[in-house]
C-alpha cells in the first residue's frame, strides 16, 4: 500500500486526510468541507476514528466474509459520524463541517468498500480501470436525470456539491459492497482533487505502467493532477494483491501510442525534481 495527499495549486490549506495500514489491510481515505479548519478537522476525525475502530475489530482475527467485512466498515462508519457531530454540537466555529469518507478493507480473496460523498474508490484489473462507486453528489444526480449536458454541468458552480457526508445526518446512508481480489489487482481511493484533474484513461495508464511502484504511481498521479490545475486538495491511496509482476515490454509500451508519450514526458519531469 501507499498513499499520499498535496494540498495542490491554489489552496493554501490541505482539508483531505487520508491513512494506509498494510498490516491490516486498510485504506482511508476524507475530503473535509465546512470552512476554515472545521473540513480539515472533520477529515482527520474521520480517519483516525474508523482506524482505531477497524484495528481494534480485528484484534482477534479478520472479517469473516463479506457480510462480516460489510457490518464492520458500516459500523467503523457510523462511530466515525457519532464522532463528528459530537464534536460540532455547540460550537458554532464548526457548525457544518462534515467530510466525504471512502474507505477499502482486504480480508482473504475480496475488498469491502464503504464511501459516502463524493471520494471514489477504483479497481484496476485485467488492465481496465474500473470506477467501484456511485458519487454522492449533485452532479451525479443531475447525470443521472439526464436534464442538463456535460458542458452545463462542467460550467456549474454547484457541481461539487455532496448529497451525502459524514456528519450532516444522524444515520448517514453508507454504502457498501464488496468485490473479488485477484493477484496484481490495484485498488485506488482518491478525493475529487484527483479524478476531477485526471481523466479516466490517463489514471488507468499511469497504474499500468507504474504498478511495480505504487509509491511512484501515487506521485506521479498527484503531479498529473497538478500540472492539469490543482484547484483542489489532491489525495490518493493505493493498494496492490501481491502478485509474480513482469516487466512491462516494449510492444506493449508502443501500443499506448500518445498517451504513453505523454506519460512518459511525465516521469522524465517527476524524475527531473520539477514537482
Amino acid at each position: 500500500m501507499s498513499g499520499l495527499s498535496n494540498s495542490g495549486c491554489v489552496r493554501s490549506l490541505n482539508e483531505d486526510a487520508h491513512c494506509v495500514e498494510p498490516d491490516i489491510g486498510l485504506m482511508v481515505v476524507a475530503d473535509g468541507m465546512g470552512g476554515h479548519n472545521a473540513g480539515d478537522l472533520a477529515a482527520t476525525m474521520a480517519v483516525e476514528s474508523i482506524s482505531a475502530h477497524v484495528r481494534q475489530a480485528i484484534t482477534n482475527g479478520p472479517p469473516s466474509g463479506a457480510s462480516d467485512a460489510e457490518s464492520l466498515l458500516a459500523d467503523a462508519v457510523k462511530h466515525a459520524n457519532d464522532a463528528i457531530l459530537e464534536r460540532a454540537r455547540g460550537r458554532e466555529q464548526l457548525k457544518g463541517m462534515g467530510t466525504t469518507v471512502a474507505c477499502l478493507l482486504m480480508h482473504g480473496e475480496q475488498a469491502t468498500i464503504a464511501h459516502l460523498g463524493d471520494s471514489r474508490a477504483y479497481r484496476l484489473a485485467a488492465g481496465k480501470l474500473r470506477l467501484l462507486t456511485r458519487d454522492h453528489s449533485l452532479t451525479q444526480e443531475v447525470r443521472e436525470m439526464g436534464v442538463i449536458g456535460e458542458d452545463a454541468i462542467a460550467a456549474s458552480h454547484n457541481r461539487h456539491l455532496v448529497s451525502h457526508a459524514l456528519g450532516h445526518d444522524e444515520k448517514p446512508p453508507i454504502a457498501l459492497h464488496t468485490v473479488p481480489c485477484m493477484p496484481g489487482d490495484i485498488f485506488m481511493l482518491c478525493t475529487d482533487g484527483l479524478n476531477d484533474m485526471v481523466d479516466g484513461i490517463d489514471l488507468e495508464l499511469a497504474l499500468r505502467v507504474l504498478r511495480s511502484n505504487l509509491s511512484l504511481a501515487a506521485e506521479q498521479l498527484v503531479m498529473i493532477a497538478r500540472d492539469n490545475g490543482g484547484f483542489d486538495n489532491i489525495t490518493v491511496t493505493l493498494a496492490k494483491v501481491p502478485s509474480q509482476d513482469a516487466p512491462a515490454t516494449a510492444a506493449g509500451d508502443a501500443g499506448e501510442g500518445s498517451a504513453f508519450g505523454r506519460l512518459r514526458g511525465w516521469l522524465r519531469s517527476l524524475l527531473g525534481g520539477g514537482h
